[in-house]
């Protein structure tokens, strides 16, 4: 049974024809690369009994040679995919039993009965360019893979690079990918062939993801806490990507912004003991990430909370289906630099950068401060933040009837982040007065929220109608309506929220403090 840890770069369209030998002179290879056709047929029960516990049975054809594999998932060093493989040459080109080396793994498909329900789902054909790199102690091999997944439905097309640890440290794995992304560009690639052909052969198109339940370790330290923390983030982020490029689906762009936020907010929480350049790094690199989805999701807000509501009350207005033609045309566009960031190569450096730090423990402080609060119990690192955090919140919540635009603004953000720090930090404290503390946080964002989608939609609806002025001549008359309406809506149900919120507050100020149980 061999261990397989491997990361893999998806090239961008312009960088699909890159020459082998150019990556092996990047990567400073001395060994020429081999070439191969290979042809892959993925196989499962008409359940997806193996695709349901992240499992792929194949059989590649190499030459005359036939080889089956079975990859059954392991933990793995942050950002590699990892699997066990089992691997055997077989004589013909349909899975055998009695080839599954683990007698444990064989007894078990043989229970389900899974071998005679077996069928192809869907095949792989690409041209693999491999070499050896022999550095820093570490032996990688990678293999520039161009082809297609094909199944009845349809096609995919394969272009990426794949690096594969045989020995030495992982952290090896990140520098090669690194160089690549540096001079070719790149997506660090979130699925394997095998979830992008099932995906393919099952019709399934990509869907948001909200975040995973957060599991910590009751007896974990808070540096264990953070990478976990971090790790969960980045997992929402990356398990939005595919919807985000090719899904309309607004939610999308949303669980994506929601990702970044819980990254930053975790990265804030921290801030204290996180080494200096690896913070500089991931906060300014984060920032320019969530401006680049800033547009998007603020456009989506006010045509859906906004302009389609006030169309369907206002029937008969061809000053507002202009409007929102304008606005959902604006919003392709807001859409396109949203897909553009994630097929920057800075996107990738940061993934890169994020998951090697989590990995080396290189983000960790490095005085004797630091490496005691990051040693300490996560319950002992979370007990005084979440307090410090409440306490913020209660000085200026106390206030509210008396609060500017600003300042409610301000108030929402302290909300916040004071719930990002609760859900963190949930699991350390599984009782229902958790669950309806940060409920009540929710209710907060919520009653404020509006405040802050009428100032940004404000501007925007500033900006749009600017712009239709300007491009399409329209009327100052038809220019004024707009504006009008568009702040009345808006100051409607700012008041609406607002005269709800005092009740909001008081069943906050009634919610227990979680953290303070022992």
């Amino acid at each position: 049974m061999n261990q397989e840890i491997e990361l893999k770069l998806f090239l961008p369209d312009g960088a699909a024809r890159l020459r082998p030998s150019r990556l092996a002179r990047l990567l400073g290879a001395t060994a020429r690369a081999s070439k191969s056709q290979l042809e892959t047929t993925y196989f499962d029960g008409p359940d997806g009994w193996l695709r349901g516990r992240g499992m792929a049975l194949r059989v590649r054809r190499d030459g005359k040679r036939h080889i089956q594999t079975l990859k059954l998932p392991m933990a793995g060093p942050d950002g590699l995919q990892s699997y066990f493989e089992l691997e055997a040459e077989i004589s013909g080109d349909r899975p055998i039993l009695d080839a599954i080396g683990d007698g444990k793994v064989r007894q078990r498909l043989q229970r389900s009965g899974l071998m005679a329900r077996l069928r192809p789902v869907f095949t792989t054909r690409f041209e693999r360019h491999a070499f050896t790199l022999h550095q820093d102690g570490s032996d990688i091999e990678v293999a520039l893979d161009l082809g297609a997944i094909e199944c009845r439905l349809g096609a995919l097309p394969i272009a990426e690079i794949e690096f594969e640890l045989k020995a030495g440290d992982p952290r090896s794995l990140f520098h090669c990918a690194e160089r690549v992304v540096e001079e070719v560009g790149g997506r660090l690639g979130h699925l394997s062939k095998a979830a992008r052909g099932y995906r393919l052969a099952l019709g399934q198109a990509p869907t948001p993801m909200r975040a995973e339940p957060l599991h910590l370790p009751r007896k974990g330290t808070a540096g264990e806490a953070f990478a976990a923390i971090m790790r969960n983030c980045l997992e929402q982020l990356r398990g939005n990507e595919d919807a985000v490029l090719v899904s309309e689906d607004a939610e999308a762009i949303h669980q994506f912004r929601v990702a970044i936020r819980r990254l930053r907010a975790a990265i804030g929480a921290y801030r204290e003991f996180i080494e200096d350049d690896a913070h500089a790094m991931l906060s300014i690199d984060l920032r320019w990430l969530q401006r680049q989805f800033g547009p998007a999701r603020d456009i989506d807000v006010l045509i859906a909370d906004t302009l389609l509501p006030m169309q369907a009350r206002l029937k008969g207005q061809p000053a507002i289906d202009t409007l929102i033609d304008f606005a959902q045309a604006a919003r392709s566009e807001a859409r396109r630099q949203a897909h553009l960031a994630l097929e920057n190569p800075r996107y990738a450096s940061l993934l890169l950068h994020a998951y090697r730090l989590l990995l080396t423990g290189e983000w960790r402080g490095r005085s004797p401060a630091a490496q005691s609060a990051l040693d300490q119990s996560a319950r002992a690192f979370a007990k005084p933040l979440l307090a410090r955090r409440h306490r913020r919140l209660l000085r200026l919540g106390g206030a509210h009837a008396d609060l500017s635009e600003t300042d409610l603004h301000r108030l929402r953000l302290l909300a916040k982040k004071m719930r990002y720090a609760a859900q963190a930090f949930a699991s350390l404290y599984p009782d229902k007065r958790t669950e309806r503390y940060v409920g009540q946080l929710g209710a907060i964002q919520d009653h404020l929220g509006s405040l802050n989608d009428a100032v940004v939609g404000r501007q925007l609806l500033v900006d749009l109608v600017g712009r239709l002025r300007q491009e399409h001549h329209l009327p100052e008359g038809m220019v004024r309506f707009l504006e009008g309406l568009v702040v009345g809506w808006k100051s409607r149900r700012i008041a609406v929220d607002l005269a709800d919120f005092p009740a909001t507050w008081q069943s906050f100020l009634k919610q227990k403090k979680f953290w303070t149980a022992d």
